[in-house]
Order: C-alpha cells, then structure tokens, then sequence
C-alpha cells in the first residue's frame, strides 16, 4: 500500500555533512549564523523527527558550499524541487476526505509556519540561500512524512478514478476498504497459483517411473 518517497526527479539529495573535528564557518553567503537561531532550528528539527542528526553552522555553510558550487540555472531548482512537497503537505493537510493523526498534522503545521517566515535562520529575500533553511528542514524532516504522503498520492489517485468511473465521492475509509480488498485478493491468486503448482508437482511425481 505504501511506497516509498525518492528523492524529487532529477535532484541529488542535499549533501548534509557528517560530524567533523573542524567546525570554523559560520556564515552563508552574507548571513552570519547565530548560535541561538542554530539551537531553535534544531529544537524545531527534533520536534519534527526524534532521530534527526544534529546540526551546526559550518554543516549548513557546507551545504551552502555545494549549492554555490551547481551552475546558475540549477541552484534555484535544486531548493525548489524540495519546497515543491509543500504543496502535497498543505493539500493532505486541508483535505477533509484524509484525516491525519494529530501529530502528524502537527508537524506539517510546524513545518508550514517556519517556512512562511521572511527572518528564520536564513532570511528569505537572501538571493540564492534564502530558501536552503526550508529546504534542509523539510528534507531532514522528511522521513516522518513519506509514507503518509505516499499513502495520501495514492488515495488521491483512487479519488479520481472511481469519480471518473462512478462519478461517486470517497473518503480515506472507502480508499482502506478498497486497498485491503485487493490485497486479499491478491493473496488469494498467489495461494491459488502456490496450490496448483503443488497438485501439478503431485501429478507428476504419481505417474514417474523409478
């Protein structure tokens, strides 16, 4: 029923550094980090995702590093690609048909408040980096929220196709309902495939001769 969540087309993920021993830069682009804003992203983060890695100001100036490193005409589309999932978030989210589980609606109502924000820990009107702060949250966040994004793409598409067919409206128990049909159903042909292949292994060792 699920699936997984890749990386948005033609985007490599954004190359998050590891842990080092030297931990010197502190700004991206004109913007210096400060510490406070670093410790508020991270309290963010980890309300987000328990598991999420810690993070610091030389690991977002490497990042930063990278994007500045892409041609021209890619840096905008590599952050936009990622903030492109706001839109199926705000969608699941408002959907009347998809119910979420409190706290994953609470999540996306966090995620959704610090990405509005003009002065967060990088400030948007910042060209080429305004938007990185965004970007890094939601694709550090995101594990939390794939599988029920995959789940609400696929509800979606289920939508449209029995309004297509039947003209009728469905909700996410009609859409649950219909998945666990078609896995017992599946589970149904492969015992019927596994029994007989089975009778026909049976018929065959019945009539060999030793």
């Amino acid at each position: 029923m699920r699936h997984s969540a890749p990386t948005p087309t033609g985007s490599p993920p954004l190359p998050f550094p590891s842990s080092r021993a030297s931990r010197r830069r502190r700004t991206v682009g004109s913007v210096e980090l400060a510490r406070e804003a670093i410790e508020n992203f991270n309290a963010l983060l980890h309300d987000l995702r328990m598991d999420a890695p810690q993070i610091d100001a030389d690991a977002i100036a490497s990042v930063a590093r990278w994007l500045d490193s892409q041609p021209a005409e890619q840096r905008d589309l590599l952050v936009q690609l990622r903030l492109s999932r706001l839109d199926e978030l705000k969608a699941m989210r408002t959907d009347p048909d998809w119910p979420l589980d409190p706290a994953q609606a609470h999540r996306i109502d966090l995620i959704l408040e610090y990405v509005a924000r003009e002065n967060d820990l990088i400030p948007d009107h910042i060209p080429v980096y305004g938007y990185l702060d965004d970007a890094l949250l939601l694709e550090l966040a995101w594990p939390t929220l794939d599988e029920d994004v995959a789940d609400y793409r696929d509800f979606c598409n289920y939508r449209a196709e029995v309004a297509t067919r039947s003209g009728q409206s469905v909700n996410q128990l009609d859409w649950l309902q219909a998945r666990s049909e078609e896995g017992a159903l599946w589970e149904q042909l492969h015992r019927v495939h596994e029994q007989q292949y089975i009778e026909y292994r049976t018929r065959v060792s019945l009539f060999r001769v030793s």
